[in-house]
């Protein structure tokens, strides 16, 4: 019998982990970009996508200035904002606003605009209603969630393209509580129903260079400028604060000072072995110990947009963002509720979780690390959607959302 379940995963963004018995995590060592690299990337592009050669490189390249522009038009367009997604097909940002009067200025800001009703500050403040009701704390500090009054529901999220806020319903459980309390916000929600129930992986970590005897993988190198010290960012479900972590060859790299999950999927590992351990901005396109490529700052991409992840389970995979900002109740005894997830079209199978998801823009640009993903049982271990024709549905927890709450408590940016 197939079943289809949605399941944290671990990945790792590839951390080119190199070797050294001299080394220092206070600036990468010089590093030539790997033969064939950029090569191999666009052909997993090509691959995934059903691109040629050239779409490839003339996507990212109207990608990167898409995503610049859309950072430029929220701050301009303020309150009349309703959202934005990439389109693919035309090369082009779609932004939608809810004043007329503003469409002059998105138009010739290079944009296609298109009115809605709903501003995108107001959809968020239906999914804060939301989050509020399923458990999660108030205020701007980290803290666990409490208990639910939303059952049967397995995540919403707000949808640009329909204007609206989507709440996914799970087939056959009780939803009465949780629909009347979804009511006052009328036609700014729709439902939508699935009869797969988020759930976590047996495999807790996993993705682009292995961790931990290869339960897990690493995320994305991070450092403290003014100190030198070194930490790796991964998913929280992969690694318990206070957890010893090791690298490849059961080599040791050091504790986890910070991990949470649920409610966030995020962990930070310091580096306490840089003798061993080299850091860099890299991330590894053919886990492990693959070719590699850098990666610079860190992006949060419209819908719309392509992003690739490295993972040890299914290496080197790439798809579009279809959600943002979505709160996903993973399956569970008890359920997990995680929020903020961004959810993909690229394959992400157990073994891929806290792996890198970058932004296939003319520069890589870290955008999270894996967190879960909808599968499906083949008899033998759970597969990602296309090897049963169906579209693969993933998760990863945004670094936008992670740098800042790591960077106040330990002074940590991209590499």
């Amino acid at each position: 019998m197939r079943r289809s379940i949605r399941v944290i995963l671990t990945a790792a963004s590839a951390i080119a982990l190199a070797l050294t018995a001299n080394s220092t995590v206070s600036a990468a060592p010089e590093r030539g970009g790997a033969e064939g690299a950029e090569d191999g990337v666009l052909v997993a592009m090509q691959r995934d996508l059903g691109l040629t050669a050239t779409q490839a490189k003339a996507l990212r390249t109207q990608q990167a200035k898409a995503v610049k522009l859309d950072a430029s038009l929220r701050a301009s367009l303020g309150s009349t904002f309703g959202g934005s997604w990439f389109d693919a097909k035309a090369g082009k940002l779609v932004v939608t606003v809810t004043d007329k009067a503003k469409v002059v200025e998105v138009t010739k800001a290079g944009a296609r605009a298109v009115v809605v009703d709903h501003s995108e500050a107001d959809l968020l403040a239906v999914t804060a209603s939301l989050d509020a009701l399923s458990g999660k704390a108030s205020g701007a500090t980290r803290a666990a969630n409490g208990k639910s009054s939303l059952t049967g529901l397995a995540g919403w999220h707000v949808d640009p393209k329909t204007n609206s806020v989507v709440v996914t319903a799970i087939k056959g459980q009780q939803q009465t509580a949780a629909r009347n309390a979804i009511a006052k916000f009328g036609d700014a929600v729709r439902f939508e129903e699935t009869d797969r129930a988020p759930t976590r992986t047996a495999d807790y970590m996993d993705g682009g260079d292995a961790i931990n005897f290869s339960s897990c993988s690493a995320g994305f190198n991070l450092r403290n400028p003014s100190t030198g010290q070194g930490y790796l960012l991964t998913a929280g479900h992969c690694t318990a604060a206070g957890q010893a972590n090791y690298g490849q060859g059961s080599v040791y790299f050091g504790p986890t000072v910070s991990s949470w999950f649920p409610t966030y999927d995020d962990a930070l590992i310091r580096n306490d072995n840089p003798g061993y351990w080299i850091q860099g901005p890299w991330v590894d396109y053919n886990p492990s110990n693959g070719g590699f490529i850098n990666v610079s700052g860190h992006s949060d991409s419209p819908v719309g947009t392509v992003i690739c992840k490295s993972g040890i389970t299914t290496l080197w995979t790439c798809g579009y963002i279809t959600v943002k900002r979505e709160t996903v109740v993973y399956n569970g005894d008890p359920y997990y509720t995680v929020y903020g997830l961004t959810r993909h079209s690229a394959c992400v199978e157990p073994g891929d979780s806290g792996g890198a998801n970058v932004a296939a823009l003319s520069v890589w640009s870290p955008e999270g690390v894996t967190s879960g993903a909808s599968l499906y049982w083949d008899g033998s271990r759970y597969r990602c959607g296309q090897v049963f024709g169906a579209v693969n549905v993933s998760w990863y927890y945004p670094i936008g959302l992670s740098l800042p709450y790591y960077s106040a408590v330990y002074g940590v940016t991209t590499w």
